[in-house]
């Protein structure tokens, strides 16, 4: 028996602002409609619901005090399950999504970490982005960075905002070049 097959996984990164959701949800548009499946990973750096206070499932994982709890209807599951930490995404890739079709998994968030980056960058949000090429070991992660500074320069591409979202298509076809083909 074959080991499920794990799909590769891409963090979006930037900070506050950036626009990293925007990111996310234009890619996995973009990629589904060339008939890749893609998942995605949302990382956040506050406590979070996916119910409602009060609802049942809610209670169950509150007021229950269940180490993990399954809301499902017709057609999606949601779960809520308690760690300790922070999560890793490589593990939640490797535990959650491996064996069951995906093509490719779009975090967003996890700066750190040894997964291959693309970063959203304006420069009238931060002054500095979260690519640093003093940082060998981290810069070595970086993909591409999206920029609306059009005198910002790296070891690897670097893709223009564009007001028409051009730099979605860019992307999606990097990404389909270093991960998709031969899938």
């Amino acid at each position: 028996m074959h080991p499920p097959e794990i799909p590769p996984a891409v963090c979006v990164v930037g900070k506050k602002n950036s626009g990293k959701t925007t990111l996310v949800v234009a890619l996995a548009s973009e990629l589904s409609r060339r008939g890749w499946r893609v998942a995605t990973i949302k990382h956040g750096h506050h406590d979070f619901e996916m119910d409602q206070e009060g609802r049942d499932s809610w209670r169950h994982f509150h007021e229950g005090g269940a180490e993990a709890s399954i809301m499902c209807g017709a057609g999606k599951i949601g779960m809520v399950m308690r760690i300790e930490g922070e999560p890793d995404p490589e593990r939640l890739v490797e535990e959650l999504y491996a064996g069951r079709g995906y093509d490719l998994v779009l975090v967003e968030g996890f700066k750190t970490g040894a997964l291959p980056k693309i970063e959203v960058f304006r420069r009238e949000v931060h002054q500095r982005p979260v690519y640093d090429p003093v940082d060998a070991e981290h810069a070595a992660t970086f993909l591409a960075i999206l920029t609306d500074d059009p005198g910002l320069q790296a070891a690897f591409p670097v893709i223009p905002l564009h007001p028409k979202r051009e730099h979605v298509y860019t992307v999606a076809d990097l990404l389909e070049r270093r991960f998709l083909h031969g899938r």
